[in-house]
């Protein structure tokens, strides 16, 4: 595994993580339970249109919002054409996330349980959908994007960049980023940006990375990771 700066795996891991803890919970969901879907729905679309919300729709799209800003911008004076592409599917993700909060809204209008079953199945399926492509293009954005970064960027360089990103959201937008993304890490993972964020300009989160880091990933995991970057 390389050890060079990458500013696109950690948090893809992590909302590889929500991706699929979020399907496993769709598709065990039973819709007739008004209660227990609509809460689900809830956090699917909560405050869609905010980027400092926790809900799972709003983090896929702040996401999106927030490499366009922060890293395509950068990138573009290289190569412009894989940017154009990975705008192109960010375009499309938008668009696949107003549906799904489109069907979200219509479900918790329903209440015949018969009905909430058809509409709980296209939702599902809509999602999957939604899923599958955004997955996909995780993917795609790390096997065109990192070789292009690590080309004609140093490891400081990546740092400032992200370093950009963290520093400039509020710092519950930071925590619900780092509560998915620090527990989908692995050790040498973690050491790599956590180490990077020590090193960072005002206002540094590092010690809001390791205080969650301490919450969120399993203690033996953690522990290893504590003694390297604490050194």
């Amino acid at each position: 595994m390389s050890t060079r700066e990458n500013l696109f795996r950690p948090v893809h891991k992590g909302l590889r993580s929500m991706i699929f803890l979020l399907g496993q919970r769709m598709g065990t969901a039973d819709f007739t339970d008004v209660a227990a879907t609509n809460e689900l729905a809830k956090q699917l679309r909560s405050a869609l249109t905010q980027s400092t919300s926790n809900c799972v729709l709003c983090l896929l799209q702040a996401h999106s919002i927030h490499e366009d800003k922060d890293f395509f911008t950068a990138v573009r004076q290289f190569d412009e054409e894989p940017v154009k592409l990975m705008a192109a599917e960010h375009a499309v993700i938008v668009r696949r996330i107003f549906q799904v909060a489109k069907l979200c809204d219509e479900l918790t209008a329903i209440t015949d349980p018969a009905r909430r079953i058809e509409a709980g199945d296209h939702l599902l399926l809509e999602a999957n959908d939604l899923f599958a492509f955004y997955l996909a293009h995780l993917n795609n954005e790390e096997a065109l994007l990192v070789p292009l970064m690590w080309e004609n960027f140093s490891d400081e360089q990546l740092r400032a960049l992200r370093a950009q990103f963290y520093n400039t959201i509020p710092l519950a937008a930071f925590e619900e980023w780092m509560r998915w993304t620090l527990p989908a890490l692995n050790v040498h993972e973690l050491v790599v940006l956590l180490s990077g964020m020590k090193t960072d300009p005002p206002p540094n989160r590092f010690a809001d990375a390791m205080r969650l880091g301490k919450m969120t990933v399993p203690r033996d995991r953690w522990a290893e990771v504590e003694r390297t970057v604490a050194a």
